[in-house]
Parts: C-alpha cells; sequence; structure tokens
C-alpha cells in the first residue's frame, strides 16, 4: 500500500480558498433510479503510478442516465440540509456512512408521492455543499436508498412547521468528492 499514495504536508489552510468554509448544503438534491445509469464515474486509482492526496478523495467522471430516465430535482426548506460522512466498520472492514438528511416544509401529494416512488429503491443522489464541492451516493455495486427519517408532522402549535423529513443513505469504501455530474446518454 506505500506505493499507492504520495504523502505530502498538509498546511492549516491549502489553498486561499479554503478560509472560504460554509456549513450545509444546498437547498436541492438531485435523485434517481440506480437501474437507469448506464456509466458510474470511476474510483481513484493508483494504477502506473502512485496518488497524490487530492486525487485519492475525488470520484472522477460524469453519471451517465438513459435517455428518459426518471430523475427529478428535490428543493427543500432552506437551513434544513446536512450531508455527512461517517467512518464505520471494523478493523479490515471499514467503509464510511454517506448520509443526506433535509426537510420539506408543508405536507403535500406531491412530496408523499416522490416518498412512495422511492421506497424500497435502488438510487443514486447528487448533494452540492455550501462550498461547492459535489458528493455522489450510490456506485455500481452499491446503490443508495432513501431510509426511514424523523416522523413526518404537522406540527402542534402555530409556531411549529408541517414537514415531511427525508433522509438517503449510501455505504461507501471511501470519502470523495465528486468533480463531474449528471448526464443523459444521447441514445
Amino acid at each position: 500500500m506505500a506505493d499507492c499514495y504520495t504523502f505530502s504536508d498538509i498546511a492549516e489552510a491549502v489553498s486561499c480558498s479554503d478560509a472560504d468554509n460554509v456549513a450545509g448544503t444546498t437547498s436541492e438534491i438531485e435523485v434517481g433510479y440506480a437501474d437507469d445509469v448506464t456509466v458510474w464515474p470511476d474510483k481513484p486509482s493508483a494504477e502506473g503510478s502512485a496518488m497524490t492526496f487530492a486525487a485519492a478523495g475525488t470520484l472522477t467522471g460524469n453519471l451517465t442516465v438513459k435517455k428518459g430516465a426518471a430523475r427529478c430535482k428535490v428543493v427543500f426548506t432552506r437551513n434544513t440540509g446536512e450531508f455527512t460522512m461517517t467512518e464505520q466498520g471494523e478493523a479490515g472492514g471499514e467503509n464510511v456512512l454517506y448520509s443526506v438528511t433535509l426537510e420539506r416544509a408543508k405536507m403535500t401529494a406531491e412530496i408523499f408521492g416522490f416518498l412512495n416512488a422511492t421506497r424500497g429503491r435502488r438510487l443514486w443522489a447528487k448533494v452540492t455543499d455550501k462550498n461547492g464541492n459535489k458528493y455522489l451516493l450510490g456506485d455500481a455495486i452499491n446503490q443508495a436508498y432513501r431510509v426511514p427519517a424523523d416522523a413526518v408532522t404537522t406540527g402542534k402549535e402555530s409556531s411549529s412547521v408541517n414537514k415531511v423529513p427525508i433522509k438517503i443513505e449510501y455505504v461507501a469504501s471511501r470519502n470523495l468528492v465528486w468533480t463531474g455530474d449528471v448526464e443523459e446518454a444521447n441514445s
């Protein structure tokens, strides 16, 4: 494993833009069915030469979906989205749990339809943080799933929010930023 990575010092601020650090996600995620993906992005590989830290932390290439594939953008209530990467597992079997949680204000037939259409389905999801970094939940072997979140609620006081919480999870082998995007196949 020693020749897989090129080690280098990491300063407090790796670049001048590192000082610009905003918490949270944008108020939109994109979601689709994994069965409609024709090409998944490439995980980092040390084939031929050792990887820099930046290369080892980057998922490259576009996610290509079938022409006319079922996918949608879900716009949710501002400042309610959170994306986390949690390392988990036992020695020799470590992995990373990617999780995006968000809240959509107001129960509607449309958002309930989304919940029904994604329950138990193999998914992919694109999340963007407020620093412009993108993350992809799902890969060719292990897809993302919408999992139970907090209760859908009307709220009980006038200051409460009538809301629909949504949570999507994916177990990944590594922590990766994604430099690609979602594209539709030509045919």
